[in-house]
């Protein structure tokens, strides 16, 4: 790649001064770099947001783009090749919660010194890892391959009587709920069925493939929808307020889905 792509997923928030450090060093060491900020807003340490986040807004980049995702950052430090690009993380659970055991085409261990301080490894091991990685470095020559991973995995759904128990996973800005079945396997399972979701005290019993406002009314309630979000999964949205806010769902969450 003639002008590197370096990314930034962490859960700095906006007010600090650290994305500004590490695109610092990535300039001053990478001719041409791209530096594309994908999120700084991952809740404080929630490895299930991070892994949501990189799933579907890193895939698309193109092959050879280099990922850092600084979240709930512990040693040791690794970097990992999957689908033609680079993610440099950490031994948190994220990496099996995002590709599982057998989508990493490669992966090691990066090395730290015994007495080094790596409290902010995004600076101290990533940004240098990128400019290595990005200057044609392979990832062999970067570290030794690791022995083990811890392992993590996301709760997406459950089979119930007539349907399925299924879980929130995401949260937007706007308090739309991303639940953890994607609107193929949801057709799959309907099979032309009728079918109702339950959430708490309320049901939908259709699903629409755009925003819009299905029932005209004063009860805020009735303008919730399930719908299909950009990332091809279910979402519970509520027109022109947050379902999140609304009904006080909390991330893990199970709404029930029946089919009559």
């Amino acid at each position: 790649m003639d002008a590197p792509i370096v990314t930034l997923t962490t859960d700095w928030g906006d007010g600090d001064f650290f994305a500004g450090m590490v695109k610092g060093v990535l300039y001053q060491h990478l001719e041409g770099v791209r530096v594309v900020d994908i999120t700084h807003k991952v809740r404080p340490y929630s490895i299930v947001e991070a892994s949501f986040v990189v799933k579907h807004a890193c895939v698309g980049f193109p092959a050879g783009t280099i990922h850092i995702i600084d979240v709930a950052t512990v040693q040791p430090f690794l970097a990992i090749k999957a689908q033609g690009q680079y993610f440099l993380c950490c031994d948190n659970g994220l990496p099996t919660t995002i590709f599982g055991d057998n989508h990493m085409e490669e992966i090691c261990v990066l090395p730290t010194k015994e007495n080094g301080i790596y409290n902010f490894a995004a600076l101290t091991v990533f940004a240098q890892t990128a400019i290595n990685i990005a200057k044609g470095m392979p990832l062999p020559s970067l570290g030794k391959q690791p022995t083990h991973l811890i392992q993590s995995s996301i709760p997406n759904y459950y089979p119930k009587e007539n349907g399925y128990g299924i879980y929130v996973n995401y949260f937007d800005t706007y308090g739309n709920a991303y639940l953890g079945m994607s609107y193929r396997e949801f057709e799959e399972f309907r099979a032309g069925r009728p079918f109702v979701m339950i959430i708490r005290d309320q049901e939908v019993s259709e699903i629409s493939l755009g925003y819009y406002n299905q029932q005209q009314s004063s009860d805020p309630r009735h303008k919730l929808q399930l719908t299909v979000s950009a990332t091809g999964m279910l979402e519970l949205a509520h027109r022109q307020g947050s379902l999140q806010q609304l009904l006080g769902l909390q991330l893990f969450e199970p709404v029930t889905l029946i089919f009559k």
